[in-house]
């Protein structure tokens, strides 16, 4: 690994080149017994007059969840998958970076930057990284290989929280995976991200159009989501359409995001005591946003992995004040820039809200490429790991 370049950060002047730290990420022996007291002393609600997750998730689900978190959890099993894994951090503007770095074996791979969202993490993105470090196992070809990197976001897993809100914009986020990628030696590279990674994407794309080859993003990126007067121009019937659908949308399932755009404390606070709370919560939205079976064993594992994750760093609490600073400038999301890197822009039929018209990504970007995923949902590295990977894969080799 080649890390010893000098970056800079958004506004920060020169910043000094720090070399990458290997780390044990696996929680200590007490760390665990603690959460499993905490798990087998849990209280519920009483009894519901209903019990489904259209009013949340059912207090059922929980109990069983919670249960099988403190039973039959294999937390010997998280640590060692853990340590499997090559995780690095590296001091960034006086904070800590968190990041996988996996290294392709063939010998022309390309360097590949991606974001995960929330409520997630760096875990959503481990499905992914044999289909593109070795796609001729999974259906490509070994010219399509890339090296990834994967880092976590300020105040997820092990990268710190940061001092100031400004940091945690999109587009800060942006910059500072500029200058990691130049610490691993990477001065052209290309990127992809899903939900807050998506917004991270394309600002990178934006921004340092010199190094970024080229910007792969979920639906996400669009600024019709949730400012849907930005666009210049009268709409059409297709996208009024789609817009009504995600305001009933948000109307119905958009509570969490006004709760945590607004008083992010408030749930921080709850979450950072009840490891119920962290999983009522989070578990809500996987059900609610992917194809996933929380029920299925493998997925149940998954879910329960990513609560550990979040319970063991104390990084709830953090993770949601990103909400608190989508809207600080330059706004969560870019604009039509002719100078950008080139986008491309992917969609599914189960993603929030479903699939888009074309156009609005037309609108914002310059000349997008657009595809549509048949299968999978807001979790899409770990939903269909292969349709991601083979949709960046060929998007790299239509910009080749």
């Amino acid at each position: 690994m080649n890390a010893g370049v000098t970056g800079s950060g958004e506004g920060g002047g020169a910043v000094a080149a720090h070399e990458p730290q290997v780390f044990d990420p696996a929680p200590s022996d007490a760390e665990v017994a603690g959460l499993v007291a905490r798990l087998q002393a849990a209280r519920f609600p009483a009894r519901q007059p209903v019990d489904d997750w259209q009013a949340g998730t059912p207090v059922s689900f929980a109990r069983e969840l919670v249960h099988a978190w403190a039973t039959t959890f294999d937390f010997d099993q998280y640590r060692a998958e853990l340590r499997a894994l090559p995780h690095f951090r590296v001091e960034i503007d006086g904070t800590w970076t968190h990041f996988l770095h996996v290294r392709s074996p063939h010998r022309d791979a390309r360097p590949i930057v991606i974001t995960h969202g929330w409520p997630s993490s760096f875990l959503e993105i481990v499905p992914l990284l044999e289909p593109l470090t070795k796609p001729e196992l999974h259906g490509g070809r070994v010219e399509d290989a890339f090296h990834v990197v994967v880092p976590s976001m300020p105040g997820f897993a092990y990268s710190d929280a940061v001092a100031n809100l400004e940091q945690l914009t999109a587009a800060s986020i942006a910059d500072r995976w500029r200058v990691l990628m130049a610490r691993l030696g990477y001065q052209s590279f290309f990127a992809s991200g899903g939900d807050i990674g998506a917004r991270v994407t394309a600002w990178l794309a934006v921004r340092h159009p010199d190094a970024v080859r080229g910007a792969h993003v979920s639906t996400n990126a669009l600024s019709a989501v949730r400012t849907p007067g930005v666009h210049d121009g009268a709409l059409t019937a297709e996208e009024e359409q789609w817009l009504a659908t995600m305001a009933k949308w948000d109307q119905v399932d958009g509570a969490y995001h006004h709760l945590q755009a607004t008083k992010p404390l408030t749930a921080a606070l709850a979450v950072a005591d009840s490891p119920v709370a962290l999983a009522a919560w989070v578990a809500e939205k996987w059900q609610a946003w992917s194809n996933l079976d929380l029920t299925e064993d493998s997925t149940r594992t998954t879910l329960l992995s990513l609560l550990t994750l979040y319970w063991t760093t104390g990084s709830f609490g953090s993770s949601v004040m990103h909400y608190y600073a989508h809207d600080l400038p330059p706004g969560p999301r870019p604009m039509r820039d002719p100078a950008a890197a080139p986008i491309a822009v992917y969609a599914s039929e189960t993603e929030i809200g479903g699939v888009p018209p074309r156009s609005l990504a037309q609108r914002q970007y310059h000349d997008p490429r657009w595809s549509v995923l048949p299968r999978g949902g807001h979790f899409m590295a770990t939903e269909e790991p292969d349709l991601l990977a083979q949709d960046i894969r060929e998007f790299a080799a239509h910009l080749r």
